[in-house]
């Protein structure tokens, strides 16, 4: 007797391929998913070091990940390990043209602990080019102050006062600026132009 053979046909036979394909792929985009959130867990439970290891784990998978990439670099300065955190908040802002407080971060870094104003000005002045609050134009100054370009920071703590005249970082700056320069009669009166804006200038260092 012929006994009839029953092959599967190739379309369902790839079929089959195709949909544990796509199930493996779709375990491994969880695992990765599951990588990233259990990392920041660590961070709001305060536990940097761990989330430093998770991120790292999921860079390995994904080196793109702007998520990861960003939890890493905050994480690592606040650590205060500003060499590791540097190239990382580096590839943050090629990657991502619209984040103005990683900018910040990376421009600080450059500032305060690479010795590196002219690197802070440029990355600072994209940072209040994208955000121009007082704030923002405040730390652009600060970094044009150590790169020694007094004047163009003048101009921006003046701009920074406009936009907001409430902000005592700025008059703070500004008025360090005047008195490095002599310029005291005018110090003075930006002094009483902060008090009539009920502010009260504190000097000291700025942010780190």
């Amino acid at each position: 007797m012929m006994q009839w053979r029953r092959d599967k046909p190739e379309s369902f036979t790839k079929g089959i391929a195709l949909c544990a394909l796509l199930l493996m792929l779709g375990l491994v985009a969880s695992g990765c998913s599951n990588v990233l959130s259990q990392a920041q867990q660590a961070d709001k439970a305060g536990d940097l070091k761990s989330a430093v290891a998770l991120y790292r784990d999921r860079l390995k998978a994904e080196p793109a990940d702007l998520a990861a990439l960003k939890g890493l670099a905050v994480d690592l300065y606040l650590m205060g390990a500003f060499d590791e955190a540097l190239p990382v908040q580096e590839k943050v802002v090629a990657l991502d043209a619209k984040d103005a407080q990683t900018r910040v971060e990376l421009g600080f870094n450059y500032l305060n602990h690479q010795d590196d104003a002219v690197k802070a000005v440029a990355v600072l002045g994209e940072a209040a080019a994208l955000e121009p609050a007082a704030k923002y134009l405040t730390f652009l100054a600060q970094a044009e102050i150590a790169a020694g370009d007094t004047q163009q920071a003048e101009e921006v703590l003046r701009k920074a006062l406009t936009a907001d005249s409430s902000y005592g970082h700025a008059y703070a700056v500004l008025v360090g600026l005047l008195e490095g320069q002599r310029r005291l009669a005018e110090a003075s009166e930006l002094r009483d132009a902060a008090k009539s804006a009920g502010v009260t200038i504190e000097d000291g260092p700025g942010p780190s």
